[in-house]
């Protein structure tokens, strides 16, 4: 499988490495995200103490090589509260602020997706629960360093 490559910084000498699938691997394209989406992920942080933003993104790679790392990057890190179960989603931001998801993980996450033979239909049903039930979930948005 194609995977992109994210470089984080979190910690001043502390560098992780997170690799996600393609989401071209599963579905048939990148997935549009609704400008909305984002707006309300940003209003549940500022209610919830278990939804957090923070800078951390140094690089982005693609599955061939190439560096977008000086795109506007969302990594959203999440965890399904009763089952543990981690959830990975790189979205792209544009300039009219909606933005596409580009990779996903980890890889039991996508043997699921797999498994439900409807995976697009799925990852909306998983973003519009985190937007929905987000008491249920714990949510770590990272967002690229250079970014002011």
């Amino acid at each position: 499988m194609k995977k992109w490559r994210i470089s984080l910084k979190l910690e001043e000498n502390e560098e992780n490495l997170v690799e996600l699938t393609d989401i071209k691997e599963i579905i048939d394209g990148y997935l549009n995200i609704n400008r909305n989406f984002y707006v309300e992920l940003l209003n549940i942080t500022k209610i919830l103490n278990r939804y957090m933003i923070g800078k951390g993104i140094e690089s982005v790679i693609d599955p061939n090589g190439k560096d977008w790392s000086l795109n506007p990057w969302i990594l959203l890190m999440i965890k399904e509260n009763e089952s543990e179960i981690p959830f990975r989603f790189l979205m792209k931001r544009e300039k009219d602020l909606s933005g596409f998801l580009v990779a996903i993980g980890p890889d039991k996450f996508i043997s699921y997706l797999k498994d439900s033979k409807e995976e697009e239909e799925e990852i909306k049903r998983l973003l519009e629960y985190i937007i929905a039930y987000p008491q249920k979930f714990r949510i770590s948005m990272i967002i690229p360093n250079f970014i002011q």
